[in-house]
């Protein structure tokens, strides 16, 4: 198979963020800007013609989408809230789990019916009492699918008919089929990471419909075609590949978040850029964003 990437290319820092737990990057084609979170840092990022610029809050967020209403859907600790920008204010909206004060909100997307799907995970990450949460502009959350330690990477095929949901302590990345209504089908093993390759973490589909996965303690992204077999691995320079996501003019550019954290102190004397916003040149693209909202 042909490489996705040019001869020359590799991942290059673009921010040192030196982030804790970044996570849940965003191309927002509206402003031409990258946004991302720190988790454990409760900061939100964004990167910008204009330089960078982050936000902090009282408590974990998880995830940014854009909100057709204006401003973004964002996943906090233990709700989804409204969140305004440059003001950085919060109205919470929902709150799915009331009865489990020791999970919160990880990783979401939205899908190409403007649904919101997002994943729940035990904040200790010891028991399976994460789930998967797909939530309506109209405030319609119900659960599709559960049993989960740590939720991650939910991200759907181009055309939308198929979800791929992951289990990231499993190592296992599960498939779904979706029909046109926006339900899943049965809970299908699209691939598993061998146990020297880390934990499978953040992923995202290019135009093609191959899913890019990011390697939590693996030092790489692996590349699979939509039958599950192994494209290209993408060699990175620090160990912990949280997510990624594809920006710029041509969305053909790959923003790669990572962490700091589980690192000792000679791991990050080793990896020094550990933390930093990656960029990557590609021979693909992704697709832009979809937004919040009910169909038209």
């Amino acid at each position: 198979m042909s490489s996705l990437i040019p001869a020359d290319a590799v991942p290059r820092p673009v921010y040192l963020a030196d982030n804790l737990l970044g996570e849940g990057p965003l191309w927002d084609t509206l402003e031409n800007a990258l946004y991302w979170v720190d988790i454990k840092r409760h900061r939100l990022y964004r990167l910008a013609g204009d330089g960078p610029r982050h936000w902090q809050f009282d408590e974990e967020i998880t995830s940014i989408h854009r909100h057709a209403q204006g401003g973004f859907v964002v996943t906090l600790r233990h709700a989804i809230a409204r969140l305004h920008l440059p003001e950085g204010t919060l109205e919470k909206w929902l709150t799915p789990e009331p009865d489990r004060p020791g999970n919160r909100f990880n990783d979401a997307v939205v899908d190409t019916r403007g649904h919101l799907w997002c994943g729940t995970m035990d904040d200790a990450e010891r028991q399976a009492s994460g789930a998967l949460y797909r939530v309506r502009p109209d405030g319609d959350c119900r659960q599709q699918d559960r049993g989960y330690i740590i939720t991650n990477g939910p991200v759907f095929s181009p055309q939308g008919d198929v979800l791929y949901h992951t289990d990231t302590l499993a190592r296992c990345i599960y498939r779904f089929a979706v029909d046109d209504q926006g339900t899943l089908g049965e809970r299908e093993l699209f691939t598993r990471l061998p146990t020297d390759q880390g934990f499978p973490d953040g992923m995202t589909t290019d135009r093609e419909g191959n899913l890019w996965v990011c390697q939590f303690g693996g030092w790489r992204i692996s590349v699979f075609d939509p039958r599950g077999r192994l494209r290209q691995e993408i060699p990175m320079p620090v160990a912990n590949i949280t997510s990624c996501t594809f920006g710029g003019p041509e969305l053909a550019t790959l923003y790669i978040t990572t962490a700091r954290k589980g690192l000792d102190d000679d791991a990050l004397a080793e990896q020094s850029e550990a933390g930093a916003l990656f960029a990557l040149d590609t021979l693909t693209h992704g697709a832009p964003a979809p937004t919040f909202a009910s169909p038209a």
